[in-house]
Protein backbone atom coordinates (compact mmCIF):
# COMPACT_ATOMS: atom_id res chain seq x y z
CA UNK A 1 0.00 0.00 0.00
CA UNK A 2 2.57 2.55 0.86
CA UNK A 3 5.05 1.75 -2.22
CA UNK A 4 2.30 1.96 -4.27
CA UNK A 5 1.84 5.74 -3.65
CA UNK A 6 5.32 6.26 -5.67
CA UNK A 7 3.21 5.90 -9.03
CA UNK A 8 0.33 7.90 -7.96
CA UNK A 9 2.33 10.70 -6.39
CA UNK A 10 4.76 10.75 -9.33
CA UNK A 11 2.16 10.85 -11.98
CA UNK A 12 0.82 13.84 -9.67
CA UNK A 13 4.08 15.59 -10.18
CA UNK A 14 5.16 14.78 -13.55
CA UNK A 15 1.71 15.96 -15.51
CA UNK A 16 1.29 19.02 -13.28
CA UNK A 17 2.77 22.14 -15.24
CA UNK A 18 5.82 23.16 -14.66
CA UNK A 19 7.30 26.78 -15.04
CA UNK A 20 10.88 28.03 -15.91
CA UNK A 21 11.91 27.51 -12.04
CA UNK A 22 10.94 23.97 -11.96
CA UNK A 23 8.01 25.07 -9.85
CA UNK A 24 4.26 23.78 -10.49
CA UNK A 25 2.10 26.38 -11.73
CA UNK A 26 -2.15 25.71 -10.80
CA UNK A 27 -3.27 23.43 -12.87
CA UNK A 28 -6.91 23.38 -14.26
CA UNK A 29 -9.42 20.95 -13.79
CA UNK A 30 -9.49 19.25 -17.62
CA UNK A 31 -4.88 18.24 -16.68
CA UNK A 32 -4.30 14.53 -17.79
CA UNK A 33 -4.36 13.81 -13.74
CA UNK A 34 -7.86 14.84 -13.25
CA UNK A 35 -8.91 12.61 -16.52
CA UNK A 36 -6.87 9.64 -15.19
CA UNK A 37 -8.98 9.81 -11.74
CA UNK A 38 -12.31 10.49 -13.80
CA UNK A 39 -11.58 7.24 -15.52
CA UNK A 40 -10.13 5.23 -12.68
CA UNK A 41 -13.88 6.31 -11.05
CA UNK A 42 -15.80 5.00 -14.12
CA UNK A 43 -13.63 1.71 -14.18
CA UNK A 44 -14.86 1.23 -10.26
CA UNK A 45 -18.49 1.86 -10.94
CA UNK A 46 -18.43 -0.79 -13.72
CA UNK A 47 -16.27 -2.93 -11.74
CA UNK A 48 -18.71 -2.49 -8.44
CA UNK A 49 -21.61 -3.22 -10.56
CA UNK A 50 -20.03 -6.62 -11.79
CA UNK A 51 -19.24 -7.58 -8.47
CA UNK A 52 -22.56 -6.87 -6.87
CA UNK A 53 -24.34 -8.81 -9.24
CA UNK A 54 -21.71 -11.64 -8.69
CA UNK A 55 -22.43 -11.17 -4.80
CA UNK A 56 -26.22 -11.79 -5.59
CA UNK A 57 -26.16 -14.67 -7.95
CA UNK A 58 -23.72 -16.67 -5.19
CA UNK A 59 -25.64 -15.87 -2.19
CA UNK A 60 -29.25 -16.72 -3.92
CA UNK A 61 -31.49 -14.26 -4.99
CA UNK A 62 -33.88 -15.11 -2.82
CA UNK A 63 -32.12 -15.64 0.76
CA UNK A 64 -30.65 -12.40 -0.36
CA UNK A 65 -34.00 -10.52 -0.41
CA UNK A 66 -35.14 -12.02 2.45
CA UNK A 67 -32.58 -10.81 4.49
CA UNK A 68 -32.38 -7.57 3.08
CA UNK A 69 -36.75 -7.37 3.63
CA UNK A 70 -36.08 -8.13 7.39
CA UNK A 71 -33.07 -5.69 7.78
CA UNK A 72 -33.93 -2.82 9.99
CA UNK A 73 -33.48 0.30 7.56
CA UNK A 74 -34.40 2.73 10.67
CA UNK A 75 -31.07 2.16 11.90
CA UNK A 76 -29.29 3.42 8.59
CA UNK A 77 -29.36 7.13 9.64
CA UNK A 78 -27.23 5.93 13.17
CA UNK A 79 -25.02 3.71 10.78
CA UNK A 80 -24.03 7.05 8.74
CA UNK A 81 -23.77 9.10 11.07
CA UNK A 82 -20.90 6.99 12.65
CA UNK A 83 -19.08 6.74 9.13
CA UNK A 84 -19.52 9.98 8.89
CA UNK A 85 -18.03 10.48 12.58
CA UNK A 86 -14.93 8.54 11.41
CA UNK A 87 -13.98 10.87 8.62
CA UNK A 88 -14.15 14.03 11.25
CA UNK A 89 -11.58 11.99 13.04
CA UNK A 90 -9.79 11.12 9.86
CA UNK A 91 -10.36 15.20 9.41
CA UNK A 92 -8.46 16.17 13.04
CA UNK A 93 -5.49 14.06 11.56
CA UNK A 94 -5.21 15.49 8.20
CA UNK A 95 -5.40 18.66 9.54
CA UNK A 96 -2.27 17.71 12.18
CA UNK A 97 -0.23 16.49 9.41
CA UNK A 98 -0.55 19.24 7.51
CA UNK A 99 -0.08 21.47 10.44
CA UNK A 100 3.68 19.71 10.76
CA UNK A 101 4.38 20.34 7.70
CA UNK A 102 3.46 24.01 8.79
CA UNK A 103 1.03 24.23 5.58
CA UNK A 104 -1.81 26.66 6.53
CA UNK A 105 -5.25 26.53 5.48
CA UNK A 106 -8.47 28.08 6.77
CA UNK A 107 -10.41 25.63 8.38
CA UNK A 108 -13.14 25.84 5.64
CA UNK A 109 -10.81 25.08 3.12
CA UNK A 110 -9.19 22.19 4.36
CA UNK A 111 -12.32 20.56 5.21
CA UNK A 112 -13.50 21.10 1.79
CA UNK A 113 -10.35 19.65 0.27
CA UNK A 114 -10.64 16.65 2.62
CA UNK A 115 -14.20 15.72 1.96
CA UNK A 116 -13.51 16.08 -2.09
CA UNK A 117 -10.39 13.44 -1.41
CA UNK A 118 -13.34 11.34 -0.69
CA UNK A 119 -14.28 11.06 -4.31
CA UNK A 120 -10.98 9.01 -4.50
CA UNK A 121 -11.85 6.21 -2.04
CA UNK A 122 -12.49 4.00 -5.05
CA UNK A 123 -8.85 4.51 -6.21
CA UNK A 124 -6.47 1.01 -5.27
CA UNK A 125 -5.42 1.77 -1.55
CA UNK A 126 -7.09 5.34 -1.92
CA UNK A 127 -4.08 6.74 -2.79
CA UNK A 128 -5.59 8.79 -5.80
CA UNK A 129 -6.42 11.01 -2.43
CA UNK A 130 -3.72 12.45 -4.03
CA UNK A 131 -5.69 14.76 -5.56
CA UNK A 132 -5.97 16.57 -2.53
CA UNK A 133 -2.23 17.81 -2.71
CA UNK A 134 -3.48 18.89 -6.44
CA UNK A 135 -6.33 21.01 -4.55
CA UNK A 136 -4.23 22.41 -2.10
CA UNK A 137 -1.75 23.36 -4.86
CA UNK A 138 -4.57 25.58 -6.24
CA UNK A 139 -5.54 27.34 -2.86
CA UNK A 140 -2.06 27.94 -1.34
CA UNK A 141 0.32 27.22 -4.13
CA UNK A 142 2.41 25.16 -2.06
CA UNK A 143 4.03 22.60 -4.24
CA UNK A 144 2.53 18.85 -4.65
CA UNK A 145 6.01 17.18 -3.51
CA UNK A 146 5.77 18.88 -0.20
CA UNK A 147 2.00 17.72 0.68
CA UNK A 148 2.03 14.61 -0.98
CA UNK A 149 3.41 12.78 2.07
CA UNK A 150 0.82 13.59 3.87
CA UNK A 151 -1.42 11.52 1.97
CA UNK A 152 1.30 8.61 2.24
CA UNK A 153 1.30 9.44 5.98
CA UNK A 154 -2.81 8.94 6.31
CA UNK A 155 -2.43 5.81 4.49
CA UNK A 156 0.12 4.36 6.50
CA UNK A 157 -1.33 4.94 9.82
CA UNK A 158 -4.99 3.87 7.81
CA UNK A 159 -3.20 0.48 8.27
CA UNK A 160 -1.43 0.28 11.44
CA UNK A 161 -4.88 1.37 13.02
CA UNK A 162 -6.83 -0.89 11.44
CA UNK A 163 -4.62 -4.19 11.78
CA UNK A 164 -4.50 -3.48 15.52
CA UNK A 165 -8.25 -3.63 15.23
CA UNK A 166 -7.87 -6.85 13.30
CA UNK A 167 -4.87 -7.64 16.20
CA UNK A 168 -8.01 -7.22 18.82
CA UNK A 169 -10.06 -9.80 16.88
CA UNK A 170 -7.41 -12.06 16.18
CA UNK A 171 -6.73 -12.46 19.90
CA UNK A 172 -10.49 -12.50 20.94
CA UNK A 173 -10.94 -15.48 18.45
CA UNK A 174 -8.02 -16.87 19.64
CA UNK A 175 -7.27 -17.45 15.98
CA UNK A 176 -3.12 -16.81 14.34
CA UNK A 177 -2.49 -13.25 13.79
CA UNK A 178 0.76 -14.18 10.98
CA UNK A 179 -0.91 -12.29 7.88
CA UNK A 180 -1.65 -9.10 10.04
CA UNK A 181 1.87 -9.24 11.66
CA UNK A 182 3.24 -9.41 8.49
CA UNK A 183 1.60 -6.93 6.52
CA UNK A 184 2.35 -4.03 9.93
CA UNK A 185 6.00 -6.00 9.35
CA UNK A 186 5.85 -5.03 5.39
CA UNK A 187 4.42 -1.00 6.43
CA UNK A 188 7.37 -0.74 9.06
CA UNK A 189 9.65 -1.56 5.86
CA UNK A 190 8.00 0.86 3.34
CA UNK A 191 7.98 3.77 6.27
CA UNK A 192 11.75 3.17 6.81
CA UNK A 193 12.87 3.11 3.00
CA UNK A 194 10.70 6.17 2.66
CA UNK A 195 12.75 8.23 5.95
CA UNK A 196 15.70 6.89 3.87
CA UNK A 197 18.36 9.62 2.65
CA UNK A 198 20.23 7.28 0.85
CA UNK A 199 17.36 5.89 -1.09
CA UNK A 200 16.36 9.21 -1.55
CA UNK A 201 19.66 10.61 -2.87
CA UNK A 202 19.66 7.10 -5.50
CA UNK A 203 16.10 8.19 -6.33
CA UNK A 204 17.39 11.27 -7.46
CA UNK A 205 20.35 9.72 -9.45
CA UNK A 206 18.26 7.30 -11.11
CA UNK A 207 15.13 9.64 -12.21
CA UNK A 208 18.24 12.18 -13.13
CA UNK A 209 19.28 9.86 -16.09
CA UNK A 210 15.70 8.99 -17.38
CA UNK A 211 14.40 11.98 -19.59
CA UNK A 212 10.57 11.41 -18.65
CA UNK A 213 11.53 11.33 -14.79
CA UNK A 214 13.78 14.25 -14.95
CA UNK A 215 11.56 17.04 -14.06
CA UNK A 216 10.68 15.08 -10.90
CA UNK A 217 14.56 15.82 -9.53
CA UNK A 218 14.31 19.27 -8.15
CA UNK A 219 11.23 18.01 -5.96
CA UNK A 220 12.22 14.65 -4.47
CA UNK A 221 14.02 16.38 -1.82
CA UNK A 222 11.07 18.39 -0.66
CA UNK A 223 9.41 15.03 -0.83
CA UNK A 224 11.88 13.27 1.13
CA UNK A 225 12.20 16.12 3.85
CA UNK A 226 8.47 15.78 3.97
CA UNK A 227 8.19 11.93 4.00
CA UNK A 228 10.85 12.16 7.11
CA UNK A 229 8.68 14.58 9.21
CA UNK A 230 5.38 12.79 9.13
CA UNK A 231 6.97 9.56 9.47
CA UNK A 232 8.73 10.21 12.29
CA UNK A 233 7.90 7.75 15.83
CA UNK A 234 5.74 10.49 17.37
CA UNK A 235 3.73 11.84 14.06
CA UNK A 236 3.57 7.95 13.27
CA UNK A 237 2.02 7.14 17.12
CA UNK A 238 -0.25 9.81 17.27
CA UNK A 239 -1.33 9.45 14.05
CA UNK A 240 -1.92 5.82 14.38
CA UNK A 241 -3.96 6.89 17.48
CA UNK A 242 -6.79 8.99 16.12
CA UNK A 243 -6.84 6.54 12.76
CA UNK A 244 -7.77 3.48 15.56
CA UNK A 245 -10.39 5.95 16.66
CA UNK A 246 -11.70 6.33 13.77
CA UNK A 247 -11.72 2.91 12.44
CA UNK A 248 -13.51 2.00 15.84
CA UNK A 249 -16.24 4.28 14.79
CA UNK A 250 -16.45 3.01 11.23
CA UNK A 251 -16.58 -0.76 12.75
CA UNK A 252 -19.16 0.48 15.29
CA UNK A 253 -21.47 1.54 11.86
CA UNK A 254 -20.32 -1.72 10.43
CA UNK A 255 -21.51 -3.47 13.65
CA UNK A 256 -24.71 -1.97 13.80
CA UNK A 257 -24.92 -3.52 10.19
CA UNK A 258 -24.75 -6.43 11.82
CA UNK A 259 -27.18 -5.84 14.65
CA UNK A 260 -29.85 -4.18 12.35
CA UNK A 261 -29.48 -7.53 10.08
CA UNK A 262 -30.71 -9.51 13.31
CA UNK A 263 -27.47 -11.48 13.42
CA UNK A 264 -25.88 -12.86 16.84
CA UNK A 265 -22.37 -11.93 16.27
CA UNK A 266 -19.52 -10.27 18.60
CA UNK A 267 -18.16 -6.39 18.28
CA UNK A 268 -14.88 -8.14 17.72
CA UNK A 269 -15.84 -10.71 15.55
CA UNK A 270 -16.99 -7.85 13.28
CA UNK A 271 -13.76 -5.84 13.95
CA UNK A 272 -11.45 -8.95 12.80
CA UNK A 273 -13.82 -9.38 9.79
CA UNK A 274 -13.60 -6.24 8.89
CA UNK A 275 -10.20 -5.87 9.06
CA UNK A 276 -8.91 -9.08 7.19
CA UNK A 277 -11.38 -7.62 4.79
CA UNK A 278 -10.26 -4.15 4.43
CA UNK A 279 -6.30 -5.09 4.63
CA UNK A 280 -7.44 -7.81 1.95
CA UNK A 281 -8.58 -4.65 -0.69
CA UNK A 282 -6.12 -2.70 -0.25
CA UNK A 283 -3.43 -5.51 -0.89
CA UNK A 284 -5.43 -6.82 -4.00
CA UNK A 285 -4.70 -3.09 -5.33
CA UNK A 286 -8.18 -3.18 -7.32
CA UNK A 287 -10.38 0.44 -7.18
CA UNK A 288 -11.85 0.18 -3.83
CA UNK A 289 -10.48 -3.03 -3.06
CA UNK A 290 -13.55 -4.02 -5.35
CA UNK A 291 -13.93 -7.76 -5.41
CA UNK A 292 -11.64 -9.41 -2.77
CA UNK A 293 -13.24 -7.00 0.14
CA UNK A 294 -16.52 -8.44 -1.09
CA UNK A 295 -15.27 -12.04 -1.36
CA UNK A 296 -13.47 -11.60 2.25
CA UNK A 297 -16.34 -10.10 3.81
CA UNK A 298 -19.12 -12.52 2.29
CA UNK A 299 -16.33 -15.75 3.24
CA UNK A 300 -15.56 -14.63 6.78
CA UNK A 301 -18.86 -13.74 7.80
CA UNK A 302 -19.72 -17.47 6.94
CA UNK A 303 -17.17 -18.99 7.96
CA UNK A 304 -16.38 -17.24 11.02
CA UNK A 305 -19.63 -15.63 11.96
CA UNK A 306 -21.62 -19.08 11.09
CA UNK A 307 -23.97 -16.82 8.71
CA UNK A 308 -26.42 -18.27 6.13
CA UNK A 309 -25.09 -17.28 2.75
CA UNK A 310 -27.83 -15.03 2.36
CA UNK A 311 -27.42 -13.18 5.17
CA UNK A 312 -23.70 -12.64 4.45
CA UNK A 313 -24.47 -11.88 1.13
CA UNK A 314 -27.03 -9.13 2.42
CA UNK A 315 -24.74 -8.19 4.82
CA UNK A 316 -21.60 -7.78 2.32
CA UNK A 317 -23.63 -5.60 -0.02
CA UNK A 318 -24.86 -2.92 2.88
CA UNK A 319 -21.46 -2.60 4.78
CA UNK A 320 -19.97 -1.56 1.52
CA UNK A 321 -22.75 0.16 0.32
CA UNK A 322 -22.21 2.54 3.73
CA UNK A 323 -18.77 2.72 3.92
CA UNK A 324 -16.96 2.70 0.19
CA UNK A 325 -19.70 4.46 -1.69
CA UNK A 326 -21.70 6.51 1.05
CA UNK A 327 -17.58 8.43 1.13
CA UNK A 328 -17.22 8.35 -2.55
CA UNK A 329 -20.33 9.79 -3.12
CA UNK A 330 -20.14 12.50 0.09
CA UNK A 331 -16.92 13.26 -1.90
CA UNK A 332 -17.84 13.51 -4.93
CA UNK A 333 -20.63 15.94 -3.43
CA UNK A 334 -17.53 17.54 -1.84
CA UNK A 335 -15.70 18.08 -5.10
CA UNK A 336 -18.49 19.81 -6.94
CA UNK A 337 -18.79 22.86 -4.35
CA UNK A 338 -14.95 22.26 -4.58
CA UNK A 339 -15.06 23.16 -8.59
CA UNK A 340 -17.37 26.07 -7.72
CA UNK A 341 -15.22 27.19 -5.25
CA UNK A 342 -12.10 27.13 -7.39
CA UNK A 343 -13.78 27.95 -10.53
Amino acid sequence: MILSSIPFIGAALARGSVDGSGDFRPGCWDNPLVDRLKRNLALALALGVAVYLAVVVFSGFEELAAALARFDWSLLPAILGLVAASYAVRFLRWSYFLGLLGVQVPVGKSAAVFVAGLSMAVSPGKLGEVLKSVFLLRLTGVPIARTAPAVVAERVTDGTGMVAWGLLGALALGFGAGGLLLFLALAALATAALRSKRLSLWAERVFAGLPLARRLVPHLGDFHGASHRLLAARPLAAGTTISFLSWGLEILAVHLCVVAAGAEVRFLVTAFVFAVATVGGVLSMTPGGLGSAELLLDGMFQAVAGLPVGLSGALTLVIRLVTLWFATFLGLAGLLLLRRALG
